[in-house]
């Protein structure tokens, strides 16, 4: 509901959203209102619709990001008590994945650029849950992807049933790498990553680029070798754990690819 003048305040308060004419709006007008248009301009409420669209979007993308790497570590840490089999991370190699591999990623989709078509979509029931039943669903099995994978390197890697240093370095890359194609993959809901464009976010190359170089520093600079109780891995190595943590990407690309297309409305404006 948008409007000017005094009598118009009591369908201002009543509306969902109440916006008032900052310039020729009265006071009353005003203050009744949720929002106040600065210019005057219409234009402005389109323009303020999309941005809030993609903010209520890039933040269901960090929420799925973060909730689906939370839950991955969680679980692995349980079921590997359950079955009592030794801890496939330290606490230090925890600590590292719960600040520097999840924290720059995660924040980089909070800017991912604005998808134009989020205007074409069906408004949002206001009453309607930030973390859907379908958000929760990609959310599960993308942490199901990650620790089924993570113990079946561990798995692999403890056939002598002695734990050493490159078992748990397999293990703990495994997982990282399984972040970043996983961060990667949580740039939007339903786009594939090659139509929103690999480098159109230049904040999250940067942030997973920084992520990998510390990542393999961590393996192959000798001082953080001892912190983190790491050896270097093998190219052929490397070549397996980026195969089998690519199919966390994989699997949602085919999601997209056979989910039918997000139902639009008629657009009312020549956007």
């Amino acid at each position: 509901m948008t409007g000017d003048g005094t009598n118009d305040a009591v369908a201002l308060k009543r509306a969902d959203i109440g916006i008032a004419m900052g310039c020729s709006g009265t006071d009353v007008c005003c203050e009744a209102a949720d929002m106040i248009l600065t210019n005057d301009n219409f234009a402005t409420i389109l323009d303020a619709v999309e941005e809030g669209k993609s903010i209520f979007y890039n933040i269901r993308n960090f929420l799925r990001f973060q909730l689906s790497t939370s839950i991955a570590a969680l679980t692995l840490v349980a079921v590997s008590t359950v079955l009592n089999l030794p801890n496939p991370l330290n606490a230090m190699q925890i600590l590292w994945i719960n600040i520097i591999m999840d924290g720059p990623p995660a924040q980089s989709l909070g800017v991912e650029p604005v998808d134009r078509d989020v205007m074409k979509c069906r408004p949002r029931r206001v009453k309607e849950p930030i973390v859907s039943p379908g958000l929760l669903l990609q959310i599960l099995s993308s942490s199901a992807i990650i620790v089924s994978g993570t113990l079946w390197i561990f798995w692999r890697e403890m056939q002598d049933n002695i734990i050493t240093p490159r078992d748990t370095t397999m293990t703990f890359t495994c997982f990282v790498f399984f972040d970043m194609f996983n961060a990667l993959s949580c740039r939007s809901m339903s786009k594939s990553i090659f139509t929103i464009g690999l480098a159109s976010n230049r904040t999250f190359l940067i942030a997973v680029g920084a992520s990998i170089i510390g990542q393999f520093l961590v393996i192959y600079f000798p001082p953080l070798q001892a912190i983190f109780l790491t050896e270097p891995l093998h190219f052929t190595d490397l070549l397996l754990l980026v195969t089998l943590t690519s199919t966390v990407l994989i699997v949602d690309e085919l999601r997209k690819f056979l989910s039918p297309p997000t139902r639009l409305t008629t657009p009312l404006y020549d956007l």
